[in-house]
């Protein structure tokens, strides 16, 4: 069964975006593309049965979603080159700030559900993916930069295939990161120590996503191994906790804006992964001596 556009929420269409380029017509069996110049909005949307993989192109955008009823709620900047996910099978609640282009995937929830059966083995009728809100992964970033190129070019029957292809291995790569069976069966026995790539790894994810709520189980999730190696190994190979490592490092960015920029400090704090001005403030405090205005002003002095 092809994805049709009666299966999808059609961002194109809604009022003042504007769809740059479509998939529809092109014979694309199990996806349905929009790149969609979006604008601001708040809203609700219900479950169509297709989740649909979010691209952020261009321009950064502050996301607030809620998912489910009674949900949690979470705020990120949705910057370029990270993911979202509006899901198969939930309700979820949206607003958005800014404007921004996006690459919205809408992925056939029955090839997701048949890729994870030859996966795992299992009977599963219906597979949730769980793609974090501002998730960066270059290899999901390189398969859904191909279908935006192809997607820009005159239709060409020849390119199904190759499309085919591409959106096969972007599922299977969902599946096996971004799913609950996924996750489990990458975590291996306690160790004491990661090696180099793993903990490469976990400094570019904290990097990549300080601005995000970053737990030890979703780091150590991420990075295929478990929470309690994850912890032994910063102990050991950084002499710090998860925790206190990611502090410093949001503390860090926090005195690079507050010297390079002129953001507010609110501003700084949630791009920084602090829930208010007031926590960095005390966390800022803590590290540095001062608060952060303080700071600001010597810098500039």
């Amino acid at each position: 069964m092809t994805v049709t556009t009666m299966q999808t929420r059609d961002i194109g269409s809604w009022p003042k975006n504007i769809a740059l380029a479509r998939s529809t017509g092109r014979g694309w069996r199990d996806i349905h593309a929009q790149h969609v110049a979006v604008e601001p909005w708040t809203g609700t949307l219900d479950p169509v049965g297709n989740p649909c993989l979010g691209y952020c192109v261009n321009r950064p955008a502050q996301i607030r979603r809620r998912i489910g009823r009674g949900g949690t709620t979470e705020t990120r900047t949705l910057r370029p080159r990270q993911f979202h996910l509006i899901p198969a099978h939930d309700e979820s609640e949206w607003q958005r700030r800014g404007r921004s282009e996006m690459l919205a995937m809408h992925l056939r929830q029955g090839l997701i559900d048949e890729t994870a059966r030859q996966m795992w083995s299992a009977a599963a009728s219906q597979v949730e993916l769980d793609v974090p809100l501002g998730t960066s992964d270059p290899l999901l970033e390189q398969l859904a930069l191909a279908i935006l190129e192809i997607m820009r070019e005159e239709p060409d029957p020849s390119s199904a295939l190759y499309v085919d292809e591409l959106v096969h291995a972007m599922v299977v790569r969902l599946v096996r990161i971004y799913t609950a069976n996924g996750r489990s069966s990458r975590r291996g026995p306690d160790r004491q120590v990661l090696d180099r790539g793993e903990m490469r790894r976990v400094r570019d994810l904290i990097e990549d996503r300080l601005a995000d709520d970053l737990s030890l189980e979703a780091i150590a999730g991420e990075v295929g191994v478990s929470s309690r190696s994850l912890s032994r190994a910063c102990l050991r190979q950084w002499g710090t906790t998860v925790h206190q490592y990611v502090l410093s490092r949001r503390v860090e960015r926090a005195k690079n804006l507050l010297l390079s920029t002129d953001l507010t400090v609110t501003s700084i704090a949630l791009d920084t992964g602090f829930s208010s001005q007031s926590h960095l403030a005390t966390a800022f405090r803590r590290v540095t001596g001062l608060t952060p205005k303080s700071y600001r002003v010597c810098g500039q002095s």
